[in-house]
C-alpha cells in the first residue's frame, strides 16, 4: 500500500544539504525535453546517467554500480498559467523575483531555507515506500534568463525572460542506515517562462528522473512489486509538484497585481 502525506514529518529535524553561503558544485545541462505523459523506463535506461550516491550520506560509494541494477523511472508535466497583466504588473518583472517564485511554490517557511541567492534547501511532502516512510529534502537552484541568452532549445527565443529550475542536492530524512539506497541518482531540472505570443501565460516545464538499487530491508521483496510501489509514489510526488506550481502561482500573481495597484494608488 503507498500513501503520500501532506502533513509533516513528525519528530525530524529539517536541515539545510549545504550551510547557508556555501557555494554549489558547477552542473551541467541546459533544461529538458517535456511531454505531458509520465513513464517508468526499463532499468537500462540509466546507463548514460551520472551516478552518485545520496550527498548526505557520507562520501563516494566504495564499489561501484551495475547501471543495469537501478530502477529507473522518469516524469515530465507541463503547466501553462493564466496570467492577466496590468499596467505595473508584468510577468516578466514578477518572474525575475526568485524569493517570491520559490515562496508561491514552496509556501511552508517551517520547511525552506536560503542557501544563497541563488539556491534554497526545501523539504517536500513525506513519502511512503511499503513499510518504510521518509521526507525528502532538495537543494533547488534558480537562474534568471532575458533576451534569448542560455536558453534551453524547447524555450522560444522569442520569451522576454525565463526562469530555470535544476534540484542541485538531496537527501532522504528519516531512514535508517539498512533502509537506505546505496546508489542513488535524481535529476529535476525545469523551466517557467512567459507565453511570447497571444494570450499571456506562464508556460512551465519540468522532468524529472530517478535512479535507485534496493537497499537490505527490501532485497527479498518482489522486482514487480518493487517498480509497481516506486513508480506511483514517485508519480504521486510528481503531480504534487505540477499541483503546486499551478495553484501556487496562479494566486500569488493575482496578490502581486493588487499589490501593484495598491502601490499606484498611493503614489498619487
Amino acid at each position: 500500500m503507498t500513501s503520500l502525506s501532506l502533513a509533516g514529518c513528525s519528530g525530524i529535524k529539517v536541515t539545510p544539504l549545504r550551510s547557508v553561503g556555501e557555494r554549489s558544485r558547477p552542473r551541467s545541462g541546459n533544461g529538458v525535453l517535456l511531454n505531458v505523459s509520465s513513464s517508468s523506463s526499463s532499468s537500462r535506461a540509466i546507463t548514460t546517467c551520472s551516478l552518485k550516491p545520496p550527498p548526505s550520506y557520507g562520501g563516494k560509494a566504495k564499489e561501484k554500480i551495475n547501471p543495469r541494477d537501478l530502477f529507473t523511472f522518469s516524469y515530465r508535466f507541463n503547466t501553462d498559467i493564466p496570467m492577466g497583466e496590468t499596467p505595473g504588473a508584468s510577468i516578466d518583472e514578477y518572474l525575475m523575483n526568485r524569493p517570491r517564485i520559490v515562496g508561491a511554490v514552496f509556501p511552508d517557511k517551517r520547511k525552506r531555507t536560503k542557501l544563497n541567492d541563488e539556491e534554497w534547501s526545501v523539504q517536500l511532502i513525506p513519502i511512503q515506500f511499503l513499510f518504510l516512510s521518509a521526507c525528502p529534502v532538495i537543494a533547488i537552484r534558480f537562474v534568471s534568463r532575458s533576451g534569448g541568452k542560455g536558453y534551453p532549445p524547447h524555450v522560444p527565443v522569442r520569451a522576454t525572460s525565463l526562469l530555470l529550475m535544476e534540484v542541485t542536492d538531496y537527501r532522504l530524512e528519516g531512514l535508517q542506515r539498512d533502509a537506505m539506497p546505496s546508489h542513488m541518482a535524481v535529476t529535476v531540472r525545469g523551466t517557467l517562462y512567459p507565453q511570447p505570443e497571444g494570450r499571456r501565460s506562464l508556460k512551465g516545464h519540468v522532468e524529472m528522473n530517478v535512479g535507485f538499487n534496493l537497499p537490505p530491508v527490501l532485497a527479498l521483496v518482489p522486482e514487480p512489486i518493487i517498480r509497481g510501489v516506486a513508480d506511483t509514489v514517485l508519480r504521486q510526488l510528481a503531480q504534487q509538484m505540477k499541483h503546486d506550481f499551478d495553484t501556487g502561482l496562479a494566486a500569488d500573481f493575482k496578490k502581486y497585481r493588487r499589490e501593484k495597484l495598491t502601490e499606484k494608488r498611493t503614489k498619487h
